[in-house]
Order: structure tokens, then C-alpha cells, then sequence
């Protein structure tokens, strides 16, 4: 992400890929910006990896709770890790797209109504 469209603080902005040459062997970039992009993709993947780590420590009893409610039924459901963890505080995409379903039948619902009455 970070050579193809600059997700960083030292390098934003920029895409260090060329889309013609895909399969060529030369990079379209010096040997120090090559260095540079090394050094932020590693502290990115630092930086995410302690966050990981940082939400299993703080999630700890939710898993284990997690974890004997599958021994229990083998077989869990949006509902029971809702239960468990709490909504999301951003919407799924299951969501989005049932929400995105029911505005066009809504609309279509509409349409032929209008249609219908003179």
C-alpha cells in the first residue's frame, strides 16, 4: 500500500508503481526511496501487530467466553458474539447491503405505486 498509493507520514501521497511495465524486472525508483518504503511498510506492520496484540489483551475474557460457548453448541451466531462483545460501532457490510436492498425496493415500491394511480 505504501509504494502503490503512499499510505504513510514519510511518503504520502505518492504511487512509486508504474502500471505499464507490471512484469519488468527495474523498480521506477531509486535504491533510497526503495529503502524508505522498506522502513515504513516494517513500522506499519509493527505498528499494527501491537495493535493486534493490544485488542486480544483487552478482548481476553470476551474470547474465553467465546470460547466455551462454542465447546458448548459448536455452533455460534452474530447474535452470540453481539452478546458477548457489544454491536460494532461501524455498520457490517451484510448490513449495508440489506439497508442498500430495502431503500431500492422502497423506491421500486413507490415507482409502481405512482404508476398505478391516475
Amino acid at each position: 500500500m505504501i509504494a502503490y498509493a503512499g499510505m504513510s507520514d514519510s511518503l504520502p501521497n505518492l504511487c512509486y508503481y508504474s502500471a505499464t511495465d507490471e512484469y519488468a524486472f527495474q523498480k521506477p525508483y531509486s535504491d533510497k526511496t526503495a529503502e524508505l518504503i522498506d522502513q515504513e511498510v516494517k513500522k506499519m506492520i509493527a505498528q499494527q501487530y501491537e495493535r493486534g496484540k493490544q485488542i486480544l489483551l483487552e478482548q481476553r475474557e470476551g474470547h474465553s467466553r467465546l470460547t466455551q460457548l462454542l465447546i458448548e453448541r459448536e455452533v455460534i451466531y452474530a447474535e452470540d458474539v453481539e452478546k458477548i462483545f457489544g454491536k460494532r460501532p461501524w455498520t457490517s457490510r451484510s448490513e449495508e447491503i440489506l439497508n442498500s436492498e430495502v431503500q431500492t425496493d422502497s423506491k421500486r415500491v413507490i415507482e409502481n405505486r405512482d404508476k398505478v394511480e391516475p
